[in-house]
């Protein structure tokens, strides 16, 4: 304190400026770090270790750009110094360049063969693309040359944790506690070591430690919230987040964690002040979105004016895609819209032009006239209905007078569970589960059965066998701030054979929806599509699959005798046998959700009957593009990655 106190007091020189900017940059304060590294470089614009100062500074602010510039403006005054090249490393491997950066850290090693930050470079490198035993191995080989590395201790205890070597992850964290035990980080990786190792009690032990060592650490609070949260005492939750908010208000982590405590105590109203507050502080805080929307859909009274705010935003996000000619999309925001608020004339406008639009005019027609008969008349829609009933007159629907929206159709049935591990945001799998039903159910030919936090496959199995279930599907999100990503296992409930394997990832705005969103619709286009005839006349039939289920004009299904059909065990075909085929019918025009067409017998009698089963031949099927993406394997470490690159 004597010492700052006589630099402000004085008239400082570049030097107490960096002085100043190295002490901020210390404690963790980045932006004061830059005023007083910028400070000592308007008295001295070849200062090193300021300039040095400002790339540091800027990277951690996640400034990568701007951190790399003033790499590049030290370098020409030290191009060999080796804390700059290991800095340039860890830019280049943040911002994606991976095999530059292995470059930049291999140069460094040629310089320095024992440098050991170009080793914890490389190592997190490994991580990053998936190759975590190998980063292990280099974080043992760092402890060969520096036994007391903190960093590469408790590395190894996050590794080993991660790949379930509990008793490794407890020798290296023991060696940690040896030399660090006053080092609140390390408490706090002892806290998440005991937690993940389900002994709550040492967690705690930990965690009260660390908060004792650092009072305001946030994130060991953030850890004993979620503890309480798991045990389901929710009160403990709300207290230690109260008392914490005062210096930590703009934290949407603990106003989700405050959303979660009161939305399990049913205390819906605070729940929603709570998520709301996270959103406004940060709007692309995903999770709190969803379970806000959730409380609206489910608890909240129909004539609630936040169905109506919170719905504005999805006809927004509507609107926007619909000026891309992004149909589909649109499609999906204005329904998700009239989930909320299904009162909104908006939303329910917007949404019948999209389905006009997208060829489904019966739909856009029934919209219409339901606003008519609610007393939402104009001029224009009833001109528009006129226009409409007579473009329809000859749809399937109206010559076989038949209601297609009221029809029952054939439908898969799936049992879906939810791992909660991989999630930054504690309970985020429950909130998941509630979203990705809705998903799935939005598609006509899917029915989700159960819907439960599980990822034990024994217990899902049996499950989905109980549900009687046709598949069950076991799903993993893996979260961190930037991205987010999803594997889905889908195994057949009869067998528990596993069919396929679904992985991909989202960055950017709204990446958990549309992450969700992807996965939703892979898994309707591997799903087998078949119906039933509802009705005979002569030559003619109709049937319970349209345009929603990929039929069209001219194609040509198989007829199956009723009870024929079952699920293939070993892929989604549907299998029958050969003397099951009774004939083959010829689409003549297809509505949404229904056709028909002419039939045409196969053998000497004619056994064609309502009831009798729709499939669509294995060479007339497209395959679905569920391609795995490339780099998902990159981020199923991204947690691991965040947790070491982090450690202090």
């Amino acid at each position: 304190m004597a010492v700052l106190f006589q630099i402000h007091a004085d008239e400082k020189n570049a030097v107490d400026y960096y002085i100043l900017g190295k002490q901020a940059e210390t404690a963790g304060d980045f932006y004061s770090a830059v005023e007083m590294y910028k400070s000592a470089l308007i008295l001295n614009e070849n200062y090193f270790d300021a300039v040095r100062g400002l790339a540091h500074a800027y990277y951690g602010l996640e400034e990568y750009s701007e951190s790399l510039k003033y790499v590049y403006q030290a370098e020409k005054l030290d191009s060999e110094n080796t804390d700059l090249m290991n800095l340039e490393g860890r830019i280049l491997l943040n911002t994606g360049k991976l095999n530059e950066a292995i470059d930049i850290f291999n140069s460094v090693l040629l310089i320095e063969e024992n440098n050991v930050e170009a080793e914890f470079g490389l190592a997190e490198l490994d991580i990053a693309s998936g190759r975590v035993n190998t980063a292990e191995h280099r974080y043992e080989n760092v402890l060969l040359v520096s036994p007391e590395s903190r960093k590469a201790l408790l590395a190894l205890v996050m590794i080993n944790d991660e790949v379930g070597n509990s008793d490794n992850a407890e020798y290296y964290l023991q060696q940690a506690l040896k030399f660090y035990s006053d080092n609140s980080f390390v408490r706090l990786t002892a806290a998440k070591h005991y937690y993940h190792t389900g002994d709550i009690d040492e967690s705690l032990y930990h965690l009260e430690t660390a908060l004792f060592l650092q009072p305001d650490f946030l994130d060991a609070s953030i850890l004993y919230c979620s503890i309480y949260l798991d045990s389901g005492n929710y009160d403990k939750v709300i207290d230690e987040i109260e008392s914490i908010l005062p210096d930590n208000g703009n934290e949407s982590i603990l106003w989700y964690l405050l959303g979660r405590a009161y939305d399990n105590k049913k205390q819906y109203t605070k729940a929603l002040n709570a998520y709301a507050r996270a959103l406004s502080i940060r709007p692309d805080e995903d999770l709190s979105r969803i379970a806000l929307e959730n409380i609206l859909i489910q608890n909240m009274p129909m004539d609630s004016e936040l169905r109506a705010r919170y719905s504005a935003y999805h006809i927004d996000l509507g609107m926007k895609n619909e000026a891309r000619n992004m149909l589909h999309k649109a499609r999906t925001e204005y329904r998700r819209a009239l989930v909320i608020d299904p009162h909104s004339v908006d939303a329910r406008l917007l949404y019948a032009d999209i389905c006009r639009r997208s060829g489904y005019t019966e739909r856009y027609l029934l919209i219409l006239t339901t606003l008519v008969e609610e007393g939402y008349e104009s001029v224009d829609i009833l001109d528009e209905i006129e226009i409409q009933e007579s473009m329809t007159a000859q749809s399937v629907s109206e010559r076989w007078n038949i209601n297609q929206f009221a029809i029952e159709k054939e439908r898969i049935k799936l049992s879906i569970f939810f791992s909660n591990s991989g999630m930054s945001h504690n309970e985020g799998g429950n909130i998941l589960s509630e979203y990705m039903e809705y998903l799935l159910m939005g598609y006509e030919n899917i029915n989700v059965m159960s819907n439960e936090i599980s990822d034990d496959f024994a217990y899902c199995f049996r499950n989905a066998r109980n549900n009687k279930s046709d598949f069950f599907i076991i799903f993993n999100f893996q979260e961190t701030d930037r991205a987010v990503a999803i594997r889905a296992e889908i195994y057949l409930s009869s067998t528990g054979n596993k069919l396929k394997t679904i992985e991909l990832m989202r960055t950017g705005n709204q990446m958990i929806p549309e992450a969700g969103k992807a996965v939703a619709e892979a898994v309707h286009d591997l799903l087998p599509v078949y119906g039933r005839i509802i009705n005979r006349k002569f030559d003619e039939i109709a049937v319970n699959i349209g345009l929603k289920d990929g039929i069209s004009d001219n194609l040509e299904l198989l007829i199956l005798k009723k009870g024929s059909l079952e699920l293939s065990k070993d892929d989604f075909s549907i299998v029958y046998d050969d003397d099951a085929v009774i004939g083959t019918f010829e689409v003549d025009q297809a509505d949404e959700l229904i056709s028909d067409g002419n039939i045409n017998v196969r053998g000497f009698f004619d056994m064609i009957n309502p009831g009798d089963l729709i499939v669509v031949p294995e060479t007339e099927k497209e395959n679905p593009d569920t391609e795995v993406v490339d780099d998902a394997q990159m981020f199923y470490t991204g947690n691991l990655y965040n947790s070491i690159t982090n450690i202090k």
